[in-house]
């Protein structure tokens, strides 16, 4: 290449080290017109070569950015500096298509005599802008993740702690109260007898709520899970939560059987949310040779129309589909108790499944009766060989 001292650069071979240049080049006068571009420049904002000779400058902003530019542009022509990329401006461009991109822009005065033209070099950063949400976002989900992760393990804990520590003290309550009601006068021995039925209820009560906490895990769910979220989701129209229960290993729960017990489930909540009335409802899964659910409500009992009616023949044709049964029963004191059991495994059968007929209940439904598993003889507790909790949620 010649010297600065020697060279007589002509016009050919200036263009052509403006064409070189990695970013769109831009020379601009006092008014705003393009006198000189270069290819990139062209090819950025989708023209062809040399049709931005001439045009307006303003040409390549954004329409609602045209009459602030002109502002800037004067005030730049007044105070001429070097202005250099990336100097913590959001600016953007408009191609020939009407698109609007990110672009960052270095400037720099030049005279030319008496007249001062200004360069502009043009950098897309569409692909970094891109890349940079991409990271934001992948930030954000992090730390999302992270709080998530810190809740789930938090909640773990403290599962943990009424496990291992409260759930442990109720027993040993239980055991000593036993203890003493054996050896205390017939007359107090009722008492204290219902005070350790109150400690059975209380430490199944605890159980399912140390299950509660596990299930935010999602890998942890399973049936027990899938059965907790449809006790929750009969909460609005309930106007409460109905207590759950299990007993037994619900693991064990045939597939088949599983796929009948959700909709039972539902649709048993559903009745009594319509019907009822009820201020509690209670649901006890119980497995032993069958599975059995209760779900028993304290409301006004069940009406004689909703005996026939679509919901409850749909409960006993699951049933007995499996070779089980389904049974509605008044409660004693006030409600209602309905039975579904069946075979813990279902019956081989190539009988189709069977549709369930729900109507929803309306929104803003009146808190209705919730179902509660009832049963004549208490379980034995595994731990202590009496009448309390029969399964530890560990």
């Amino acid at each position: 290449m010649p010297s600065a001292s020697s060279a007589n650069f002509d016009e050919q071979f200036f263009s052509s080290v403006v064409d070189a240049a990695p970013d769109g080049i831009l020379l601009v006068d006092r008014n705003g017109t393009i006198v000189l571009t270069n290819r990139q420049a062209t090819a950025m904002f989708g023209y062809e070569p040399d049709a931005l000779l001439g045009r307006s400058v303003d040409e390549l902003l954004p329409e609602d950015l045209v009459a602030g530019h002109r502002g800037h542009r004067q005030g730049y022509h007044a105070h001429p500096t070097v202005r250099p990329m990336g100097a913590d401006l959001r600016l953007a461009a408009r191609r020939r298509s009407g698109e609007v991109f990110p672009v960052e822009i270095s400037l720099s005065p030049i005279g030319t005599g008496d007249e001062l033209m200004v360069m502009a070099a043009v950098r897309d950063v569409t692909a970094r802008v891109a890349a940079d949400e991409r990271l934001r976002q992948s930030q954000t989900a992090l730390l999302e993740a992270e709080q998530v992760l810190a809740i789930a393990e938090d909640r773990e804990r403290i599962a943990r702690d009424l496990h291992d520590t409260v759930i442990q003290r109720l027993f040993a309550a239980g055991l000593s109260l036993q203890a003493t009601a054996a050896r205390s006068d017939p007359d107090i021995r009722p008492r204290i007898e219902s005070v350790v039925d109150d400690l059975d209820q209380t430490i199944r009560d605890v159980r399912t709520a140390v299950f509660s906490l596990q299930t935010s895990r999602p890998d942890a769910r399973g049936l027990r899970g899938l059965l907790l979220d449809v006790t929750i989701d009969a909460r609005d129209a309930l106007g409460f939560e109905p207590r759950l229960q299990f007993e037994g290993p619900v693991e064990t729960i045939d597939e088949a059987v599983a796929e009948h017990l959700i909709p039972v489930l539902r649709e048993a909540l559903s009745n009594a949310a319509r019907h009822a009335q009820a201020t509690d409802v209670r649901v006890v899964i119980r497995v032993d040779d069958t599975v059995e659910l209760s779900v028993t409500d304290n409301g006004v009992g069940t009406p004689e129309s909703v005996f026939g009616g679509h919901g409850l023949q749909n409960l006993r044709t699951r049933a007995s589909s499996m070779g089980g049964a389904c049974v509605l029963t008044p409660r004693d004191g006030g409600g209602t108790v309905l039975t579904w059991s069946v075979p813990l495994t279902a019956p081989a059968t190539d009988a189709a499944p069977v549709d369930t007929v729900t109507d929803a209940a309306p929104a803003g439904t009146a808190p209705a009766a919730t179902l509660v598993a009832e049963r004549t003889d208490p379980p034995v507790d595994a731990e202590a060989g009496r009448p309390g909790t029969s399964v530890s949620h560990s």
